[in-house]
């Protein structure tokens, strides 16, 4: 051991071992904010107050915004604080007599105060301040604000929450659209079936008027084999009068020629005849 202890160098380099660090693959993960179903109405970059305890505390600083949702139409306001993208403020902008009244603070024109049941916790009564960089940001803040309060008051009840008309607005809305969207399905459908039945029709005449062609050419076909048959038939007849002219023809020849046979014969016999009486009367005669 002692040995060994003398031996040991703590500076020596090391030359062997396994250096491979290991590969981390790291995943892209999709966080949702709850701000998928909205676009931006408004937005600013401001500063937030909440009154607490007698006094006026920083709540967040970072982009208040006016979201206004896709489909009920509703809009909501929002500031979440821009290191930490905590939800410092939320509620449905919905002004009433004790609500979502913007009010000048005492002796500024960049903030404004108002009283709101706010959602970014738990359901709470609070009293915000905004703070902005210059007056025109806060004027364009409170009018912009407003317009949300107006949208807002034909959609929500009176606590400022979802109306069951208002929903039932947006979803007759959404009905009748896609209602709309069924109806143009089913018209394409049917135009589409129409053009089909129309090609068919169409293809239905051209193999008719095809068979017809057809028919006609092999018309034109057997008359013209009849013709040619009549024709036959018509040159047989010929020969076969031809025939019987020659036949006749020729038999007239051979009665003429037996007629001339017997004449000669008579002829003969008339001379023979003439002769054995000359014979006789010579006989006679001596």
């Amino acid at each position: 051991m002692e040995e060994d202890k003398a031996d040991y160098n703590p500076e020596e380099e090391v030359m062997s071992g396994n250096w491979n660090t290991p590969k981390v693959e790291l995943k892209e993960v999709d966080i949702k904010t709850g701000e998928e179903e909205e676009s931006v109405f408004w937005s600013g970059r401001s500063k937030l107050y909440r009154w607490s305890d007698g006094e006026w505390k920083e709540r967040g600083l970072g982009d208040s915004k006016l979201l206004l949702h896709k489909k009920n139409k509703t809009i909501r306001f929002l500031l979440r604080q821009e290191k930490t993208l905590k939800v410092v403020a939320n509620h449905y902008v919905y002004p009433s007599e004790s609500y979502c009244k913007l009010v000048p603070n005492a002796g500024s024109e960049k903030i404004y105060v108002w009283t709101v049941k706010d959602f970014a916790e738990e359901p709470k009564i609070e009293k915000f301040a905004l703070k902005f960089n210059s007056a025109e940001a806060a004027k364009l803040f409170k009018q912009k604000f407003d317009e949300a309060g107006a949208i807002n008051h034909k959609l929500l009840d009176k606590n400022g929450e979802n109306s069951p008309k208002g929903d039932q607005k947006e979803e007759k809305k959404d009905e009748k659209k896609e209602d709309k969207k069924e109806d143009k399905k089913e018209d394409k459908k049917e135009d589409k079936k129409e053009e089909k039945k129309e090609e068919k029709k169409e293809e239905k005449t051209d193999e008719k008027k095809e068979e017809k062609k057809e028919e006609k050419t092999d018309e034109k076909e057997k008359d013209k084999k009849e013709e040619k048959k009549e024709e036959k038939t018509a040159e047989k007849t010929e020969e076969k009068k031809e025939e019987k002219k020659e036949e006749k023809e020729e038999e007239k020849k051979e009665e003429k020629e037996e007629d001339k046979k017997e004449e000669e014969k008579e002829e003969k016999k008339e001379d023979n005849k003439e002769d054995k009486k000359e014979e006789e009367s010579i006989k006679r005669e001596n």
